[in-house]
C-alpha cells in the first residue's frame, strides 16, 4: 500500500507540476454513508481546484459504490478498523453503525496519520476535514496537534427534528452542553 500510494503521489506531482504551488496537504474523513460522501467529494474536488493535495480515508478499501474509479487527483487511504465491511454493518440501525466505526477507527486512523506524517514524498498533512460523525478523527488530530474542521452533511430536517425534541425536552444528550448567549 505504502508504494502505490507514493508511485500515485508522484504520478500527481509530475501531472499538475504544483510541488512548489501545492497549497497543503489535506486528509478528508467522511462517513461511509453515500448522502455523507457526497458532500466530502464535492469539497475535495474544490480544494483540489485550489492546489491542495487530498488524501481521503476510506473504511471499505476500493468500494466503487463509495468511492468511483474515476478520482485520479486524489490519494486514498484504507481505515482496516472494521471486522466486516461497512454495508455489512449498517442494517438500518444508525447508532449502532456509528458507534462501530468511532470505537474501531481510532487506533487504525492514528496508525493510518502517523504514517502519512512520516512519508516525505507527499508532506505532512496539514489539516483534517472530517465528517461531524467521524468523531474519532477530533482526538487523534488532537494528539497529533493537526489542525481539524468539521463538515456537517445533515439535512434541513435533521436540525428541524432537533428542535423539536429540544422543544418536548427530549433531548437530553445535548441539554446542558449548549451554552446560551
Amino acid at each position: 500500500m505504502q508504494v502505490n500510494m507514493e508511485l500515485e503521489t508522484e504520478a500527481w506531482n509530475m501531472k499538475n507540476k504544483q510541488v512548489g504551488k501545492r497549497k497543503g496537504h489535506l486528509l478528508l474523513v467522511p462517513c461511509p454513508l453515500q448522502g455523507h460522501m457526497n458532500p466530502m467529494l464535492h469539497l475535495a474536488t474544490i480544494l483540489h481546484s485550489h492546489g491542495f493535495l487530498i488524501t481521503i480515508t476510506e473504511t471499505q478499501p476500493s468500494s466503487p459504490v463509495v468511492f468511483p474509479p474515476h478520482r485520479p487527483d486524489f490519494l486514498f487511504e484504507s481505515i482496516d478498523g472494521l471486522d466486516n465491511s461497512p454495508s455489512e454493518i449498517f442494517k438500518g440501525d444508525v447508532v449502532t453503525f456509528l458507534y462501530t466505526l468511532n470505537t474501531k477507527c481510532k487506533a487504525p486512523f492514528h496508525d493510518c496519520l502517523s504514517r502519512i506524517q512520516t512519508n516525505s514524498t507527499q508532506g505532512p498533512v496539514t489539516c483534517i476535514i472530517h465528517d461531524a460523525v467521524m468523531f474519532f478523527s477530533v482526538d487523534v488530530a488532537d494528539d497529533m496537534k493537526i489542525p481539524r474542521i468539521v463538515l456537517r452533511t445533515s439535512s434541513a430536517t435533521n436540525f428541524y427534528g432537533l428542535s423539536l425534541l429540544k422543544q418536548k425536552g427530549d433531548l437530553l444528550a445535548i441539554q446542558g452542553t449548549v451554552k446560551h448567549t
